[in-house]
């Protein structure tokens, strides 16, 4: 708990499910913990401004199978197979999904909730980096989504 920030929640399956990390991308990686780091896996939103980049950069990230079809169905289906749950960092979460249209914000939230089920009582949470002076744009956003969240 070098920052302050308890990561126990990282190992739960309590809800909320996605906490908001308002601060530096290089402060969240001094900041996140190194015991558990194998189920941490960084994603960047910058590459995942469209649909096409979030599947892309998902895959990589949590080393989906070839067979992966870029699909809301095979992302679901993929991220529920993780036999270890999964802590996501998403730096400059604020510029994820920002050239996609609307509904895929609210498919990828409803395919994450559905996850977040499937890997019961395996753990999973995304951590959502922002930069402080784009944190309300952020906020804004997921409670739009009616995504319920914590800040860190």
């Amino acid at each position: 708990m070098a920052g302050g920030v308890d990561w126990s929640f990282l190992a739960s399956t309590q809800r909320p499910r996605v906490h908001v990390w308002s601060g530096s991308a290089s402060d969240l990686v001094d900041e996140a913990p190194a015991e558990g780091a194998r189920m941490l896996r960084w994603l960047r939103g910058s590459r995942m401004r469209t649909r096409q980049g979030l599947m892309d950069e998902w895959a990589a990230a949590a080393q989906f199978p070839p067979h992966f079809g870029g699909t809301w169905d095979s992302l679901r289906d993929c991220l529920s197979d993780l036999p270890e749950g999964g802590a996501f960092l998403i730096l400059e979460a604020d510029q994820l999904l920002q050239d996609a249209p609307p509904e895929d914000g609210t498919t990828l939230m409803a395919v994450l909730s559905d996850v977040a089920e499937d890997l019961a009582p395996q753990p999973f949470h995304l951590v959502l980096q922002v930069e402080p002076a784009r944190r309300a744009n952020l906020v804004e956003g997921l409670r739009a989504l009616t995504v319920t969240f914590r800040d860190l």
